[in-house]
């Protein structure tokens, strides 16, 4: 199966009650099938090795990277630390944050993406999965890159915060 990334795109009284309560968030999410969520994205296994190509650092190295490219898998705020999602607690981006993320993420080319992708590099580096010499790999990469900033757009047009979350 593996460990994939998600995003939910909240607006700010839901992120308020999380806050208050975060119990809330996962009775939210298994409350009906992920398929019928249209707030929630999967970028499945992409996340190590897009932000790797975004940010030209792998995950490890993620404090290296400035905001709000820093924010792009881990957002900055923790939901609750007692809470485990998976692999390690919820973190938010207020409304403010996602926009600034969506902007940094927006002024991105594909063809920078492309620019950074280094099957070897990344396999060295331990960039999950560690298939990168597949050759759709970048493909993979790009497209999820298309799903995450439609995503993140909608959610500025929308005035909404993000929670993410490894599992």
């Amino acid at each position: 199966m593996g460990i994939i990334q998600q995003y939910l795109r909240i607006d700010q009284s839901t992120l308020m009650r999380y806050l208050d309560n975060s119990q809330l968030l996962e009775d939210d999410l298994f409350s009906t099938s992920n398929s019928e969520k249209t707030n929630l994205l999967d970028i499945g296994k992409s996340w190590d090795g897009l932000f790797y190509v975004v940010t030209g650092e792998p995950l490890n190295n993620y404090k290296q990277v400035s905001p709000p490219l820093q924010w792009l898998i881990f957002g900055p705020n923790i939901l609750d630390m007692e809470q485990d999602m998976g692999y390690g607690p919820a973190k938010y981006l207020t409304s403010n944050q996602t926009k600034e993320l969506f902007e940094a993420v927006n002024d991105l080319s594909e063809s920078s993406l492309s620019d950074r992708f280094d099957a070897e590099k990344m396999n060295e580096e331990g960039v999950y999965p560690e298939f990168w010499e597949d050759p759709e790999a970048l493909n993979y990469l790009i497209q999820e890159f298309r799903k995450l900033k439609e995503f993140l757009q909608i959610a500025v047009a929308e005035n909404q915060a993000l929670i993410t979350f490894l599992c």
